[in-house]
């Protein structure tokens, strides 16, 4: 027997949209699986009705830490597909095309780290060399527009962090931010030799960076002339939550239990996450940025997040409530460093920005409007620009020879 149609609003809170009209089949819908029931913390909010809807979108919980996981919701491909549509403008952009050679190198304990390495089109004495530190759940992909603009003109260093990109996976008790600056101190160590440094960390990434700084300040007195922190934080994660219905340190305690039980689902999961989902397509654009990108744009992050196993963004997410590098900062301090973060980033929002600014008063600062966690993509020249101009005050100040860089063609 054929089930009538009928016309549902459906409210997707979690990722501000909502779609009218939508025909679908009536259905009953399922009680939660008992493990993920079981890994549901009690909270009782004043409006219970808020807690409801919290609860009802663990999808969006697992999308925020998986990149598109939607477990429980079914949405017609025609009608996402309407809404991205949209959001496409045409771009051509080659990405995943910059890829160039490097050595392999291993950790103490035995993690295989991919690098990547372009040299300038000649050689420049005293020129700090770029080491680029990407975030969670990415590779050194990610810094696509970057590595575009300095190509020829600046020596620069990638790589993949540990269980990242074509890196090794790593022993789940190391995938901690202590391990990630040990990782990176390595990498200084075997690709820049005496030249001097500038690090850039996006997110998980910045919070190497501050990791290094609290635990090996003396590379900050010669070395490291230069640091840049781009949407990040030093502390304070346990405390956020990016469902207004489930308080921040009781979103902790879940994530883990979630993401263990959706692993037992990977048929699902392989679904919802692979590049191209529409469904993954919508979160990582909400997630991801706070303007309206090409559709290039967010199938890119969508193909990176897809390669990272589940397991993997389990493992690394307990470091970020973990976390407290505020001790860094005077270290920092002895170095220019440029701070910026996105008005609307809905990861790292804007309040660990300013929370930084107090603790680095004199540092350069730049707050990007419509800006969400990926702006080195979505506003790449106003991040370039304020990487040019790190360098800038990095020459004036004599801490590297004072160069101006060849021409270049973007």
């Amino acid at each position: 027997m054929v089930r009538p149609s009928v016309r549902l609003p459906v409210r997707l809170p979690a990722w501000g949209l909502t779609t009218r009209g939508l025909t679908t089949r009536a259905r009953a819908v399922p009680a939660l699986p008992s493990w993920i029931r079981r890994g549901l913390p009690v909270v009782r909010p004043p409006e219970t009705g808020r807690l409801a809807a919290g609860l009802g979108l663990l999808a969006g919980v697992a999308a925020l830490a998986a990149g598109g996981i939607a477990a429980g919701l079914e949405l017609e491909r025609r009608v996402v597909t309407k809404r991205l549509d949209r959001d496409s403008r045409i771009d051509d952009e080659p990405f995943f095309s910059l890829r160039s050679s490097g050595p392999s190198l291993v950790t103490a304990d035995g993690v295989l780290l991919h690098t990547e390495l372009d040299e300038p089109d000649r050689p420049l004495d005293g020129e700090p060399t770029l080491v680029f530190v990407h975030g969670y759940a990415l590779s050194l992909d990610n810094w696509h527009f970057q590595r575009k603009h300095f190509r020829g003109a600046i020596r620069q260093v990638f790589y993949d962090q540990r269980s990242h990109g074509r890196s090794g996976r790593s022993e789940p008790d190391r995938c901690r931010v202590p391990q990630l600056a040990d990782d990176l101190a390595m990498v200084l160590t075997e690709l820049t030799g005496d030249d001097p440094v500038v690090l850039i960390g996006h997110s998980m990434g910045g919070m190497t960076i501050m990791h290094l700084a609290q635990t090996r300040p003396n590379l900050f007195e010669g070395k490291v002339v230069g640091v840049a922190l781009f949407s990040t934080a030093a502390g304070g994660m346990a405390d956020f939550s990016p469902i207004r219905a489930i308080p921040g340190r009781a979103f902790v305690r879940l994530v883990p239990s979630l993401l263990a039980g959706v692993n037992r689902v990977p048929a699902l999961i392989e679904t919802t996450r692979k590049a191209g989902s529409d469904l993954g397509y919508v979160v990582t654009k909400k997630f991801a940025f706070g303007s309206d990108v090409p559709a290039s744009y967010v199938e890119f992050v969508s193909e990176m997040l897809a390669v990272t196993p589940l397991d993997v963004i389990a493992d690394f997410y307990p470091a970020f409530a973990e976390l407290d590098e505020y001790v860094a900062f005077p270290t920092l301090g002895r170095v220019e460093t440029l701070i910026i973060g996105g008005a609307d980033d809905a990861i790292t929002p804007i309040t660990h920005t300013e929370k930084m600014v107090e603790l680095l008063p004199h540092t350069e600062t730049i707050t990007v409007p419509d800006c969400g966690h990926l702006g080195m993509i979505e506003h790449a020249g106003v991040f370039n620009a304020a990487l040019d101009g790190l360098l800038t005050r990095i020459r004036r100040r004599g801490l590297a020879v004072s160069h101006t860089p060849p021409p270049r063609t973007l």
